[in-house]
């Protein structure tokens, strides 16, 4: 691509560097870590095409797996179930609230809403297997996945923990840029990049 790289990361990395430096109260880092009292740890959800990162950081430790579903999963389901064609199924789960019958549509996708929250369940438990004393607060979804109608609800509602869709990135200055439609349309699917610009001016 004749293109220069100043670096590679993984990319629950990244999610963690926009965590710790975005979501996470300042104040925690002035504070000496005490193994026995570790601050609230945050599941982050990033939703992409094939898969989903879930990394899990209380920001002093972290924690991830890569479950492999994604979005396409719910575009594939809903051409079984429908026999639609791919382009069809994709326009319709983007849509899926403007749709003739949106019941036909859940009912197809709701298998790989089952088999998400159960892959999620099971990394939530491995974790607190290994680290009995970390104390889950919260989830934050990142992805544009997310914006799927009722799965950031049914994700609040099984887990029994809030949700919280990315609506603004609390340390990046506000611009033409982050004022413009597109970039409030596509918010959560900048996280990781911005988690990537952190590292790449040393603030991560």
């Amino acid at each position: 691509a004749t293109i220069d790289i100043d670096i590679v990361q993984l990319t629950p990395l990244a999610i963690y560097n926009f965590i710790s430096f975005d979501r996470i109260d300042p104040s925690l880092w002035s504070q000496e870590y005490d193994p026995e009292n570790p601050p609230e740890s945050i599941i982050v959800l990033s939703v992409g095409t094939e898969t989903t990162d879930l990394v899990i950081t209380n920001g002093y430790r972290v924690w991830q797996r890569p479950i492999p579903l994604g979005g396409s999963h719910f575009t594939k389901a809903l051409v079984k179930e429908l026999q639609l064609t791919y382009a069809k199924a994709e326009h319709l789960k983007r849509n899926a609230t403007k749709a003739e019958d949106p019941k036909a549509l859940y009912q197809a996708m709701r298998p790989i809403f089952k088999d998400l929250l159960t892959e999620i369940e099971r990394s939530m438990g491995y974790f607190q297997s290994l680290d009995k004393g970390a104390k889950i607060s919260r989830v934050v979804a990142l992805g544009n996945s997310l914006k799927l109608p009722g799965l950031e609800r049914y994700l609040n509602k099984n887990l029994g923990l809030e949700v919280e869709h990315l609506t603004e990135l609390r340390t990046l200055a506000p611009s033409v840029v982050t004022q413009s439609p597109a970039f409030k349309d596509h918010l959560s699917a900048f996280a990781i990049s911005y988690g990537l610009a952190l590292q790449g001016l040393s603030k991560a």
